[in-house]
């Protein structure tokens, strides 16, 4: 154990003033040293008793022994500092009285390190065990102080792990409930209810512990009281708060989806493959006034083309070859609900026309019938396609583009927010192993940093499909390298050889003067405006300035 600054914090601030100086050595080191009394060495070990002036060639030696658990482990060295022999004999006892001073502040800095050390381990054990909890968890202290809590109940918070740490418990749970809780008039496990989290309603269970002087402090385990809607026939729909991240540009896409929820405006959600474009729509259409409605989706490039039309608008009897009865489609099954209609850019042109339509008129005619159909049904779409260039190509209709991208949203790449991927990865490791019914697992360091490393280019769907790779395959505990999928095994940060990055402005060859303007005349001029305009186009702050600026001359 190097004690080198233990003997730099004692010659200055112990013997700075005195004519003596110390050093610390340990046995090995000790009987190493030519000139010293190897004798008096072996003994003050042995008997852990000073030893008075044992002689070397530079002058008189002493020795104190530093005891820790009833063991020397090394020995202080007081000698005299050059040309200082008459007044170090001369203050002989006042500098033995501290020596022996200062083995005893080295043997409690030694035991108060140890114990850090200790408590360490411990606290790191702890952490990992909190974050293994799959629901909402937190640990307080007696003073309502949270001690601990794991990413997934930070995530529900909307706040950073780090920043709720300290806060008061009674931000979540009424002040009254809390005292009568640690007056003891509730002894055991007590379930209360929380105020409503982000629009959600959780209650809490919170269960005392105790050591043999009492109680020490509290777990607190939510959980939510969503209830399934019975038109979704057992299909549960994702909330906001699923929607996990504490990366600044992912709340600004939420805060930005939120905004528009409770409207019927018409939304767009733009984006790469694999963001979480319907999980976004889902969350919208919960927070709109149409949550009790139906929310039905539709992968427009997932279905045939001579079958999509009839998906869509429904069909009569008899309108076609194994047409035996009749069928609504998409859109009235949507009625006074919300329809979301995924990737969109891959319609064809007649079909853009024929919805194009419907949004126009609100009614709609199944295939084989002549009898229009009222409708009510807000509009989501979405699309990973730059649907600008395909209108210059004449590939998508620039009316129906007017029509349905009135409120454009921007749904960030993964490798935009990799501050969110800790949290995603353990959500994932959670979920598969409960599914495959497996042993929950753990990251080596470097099996975490080539994970953050990498940019995803299949974005969350790929991340989903990496981590349950490893769930299935990792027979141990802890996630190696060799557990990942061979691309990221090679260490590869990017992109395939055959896949080129695709740029993370949806407006990926220019930002559409007339949509800029808009948004800026909605939300204001100001500072605040500004802002606001940006997280709707999905680009920063400092992006919308340079364009303002090259637009304006």
């Amino acid at each position: 154990m190097p004690y080198t600054e233990f003997e730099q914090s004692l010659n200055e601030a112990f013997f700075f003033a005195t004519p003596g100086f110390v050093e610390i050595k340990e046995k090995d080191a000790l009987l190493q040293c030519e000139g010293l009394d190897q004798a008096y060495i072996k003994e003050i070990f042995k008997s852990g008793v000073s030893m008075d002036a044992g002689r070397e060639e530079a002058g008189a030696v002493y020795y104190f022994p530093i005891v820790r658990e009833m063991k020397v482990v090394s020995v202080l060295l007081l000698r005299p500092k050059q040309g200082e022999k008459e007044r170090f004999a001369r203050d002989i006892q006042y500098l033995k009285l501290l020596s022996e001073l200062a083995c005893q502040w080295v043997a409690e800095k030694l035991e108060r390190e140890s114990w850090q050390k200790r408590f360490g381990e411990i606290h790191l054990e702890t952490r990992k065990l909190i974050q293994s909890i799959t629901e909402p968890f937190c640990l307080v202290d007696q003073d309502g102080l949270i001690q601990e809590m794991n990413e997934h109940m930070a995530s529900l918070f909307r706040k950073r792990r780090t920043t709720l740490m300290g806060e008061k418990i009674t931000q979540y749970i009424t002040k009254e409930k809390w005292e009568s809780i640690k007056s003891g008039k509730e002894k055991d496990e007590t379930v209360v209810q929380v105020p409503r989290i982000k629009g959600e309603a959780y209650f809490a269970t919170i269960q005392p512990v105790k050591n043999k002087q009492g109680i020490v402090s509290y777990m607190i385990l939510l959980k939510s009281k969503k209830t399934e809607k019975p038109e979704q026939a057992g299909r549960r729909l994702y909330h906001f708060e699923d929607i996990l991240g504490v990366s600044e540009i992912l709340k600004q896409t939420i805060q930005s989806a939120k905004r528009v929820s409770k409207s019927d405006v018409t939304i767009m959600l733009r984006g790469e493959s694999g963001t979480g474009k319907e999980m976004f729509a889902q969350a919208i259409h919960h927070e709109s006034e149409r949550k009790n409605q139906p929310f039905v989706a539709l992968n427009c490039a997932a279905i045939p083309e001579n079958l999509l039309e009839s998906e869509l608008f429904g069909y009569e009897k008899g309108a076609f070859t194994g047409a035996e009865k009749e069928k609504p489609g998409r859109f009235e099954l949507a009625n006074h609900g919300t329809l979301f209609l995924d990737e969109i850019g891959d319609m064809s042109l007649y079909l853009q026309a024929k919805i194009l339509r419907v949004l126009q008129e609100k009614t709609l005619e199944r295939i084989g019938s002549n009898k229009s159909r009222k409708i009510d049904v807000r509009i989501i779409t979405a699309t990973h396609r730059n649907l600008e260039e395909l209108i210059r190509k004449g590939e998508f209709r620039e009316d129906l583009y007017y029509r349905i991208s009135v409120i454009p949203i921007y749904i960030p790449p993964l490798r935009a927010r990799k501050e969110d991927l800790p949290i995603l990865i353990e959500h994932f490791i959670q979920k598969f192993s409960k599914d495959l019914n497996r042993d929950s697992k753990n990251l080596a360091a470097e099996t975490l940093d080539r994970l953050m490393q990498y940019d995803w280019p299949g974005n969350i769907r790929e991340l989903q499909n990496v981590v349950r790779h490893f769930v299935e395959l990792q027979i141990g505990d802890t996630v190696t390298l060799e557990s990942l999928p061979s691309s990221l095994q090679r260490g590869a940060k990017s992109f395939p050889p055959s896949v080129k990055p695709k740029r993370t402005n949806h407006y990926q060859t220019r930002l559409e003067k007339r949509k800029v303007l808009e948004l800026l005349e909605r939300n204001g001029w100001s500072t605040e405006g500004k802002k606001k305009t940006a997280a709707d186009l999905g680009i920063s702050l400092a992006t919308l300035y340079r364009y303002l600026k090259k637009i304006q001359g």
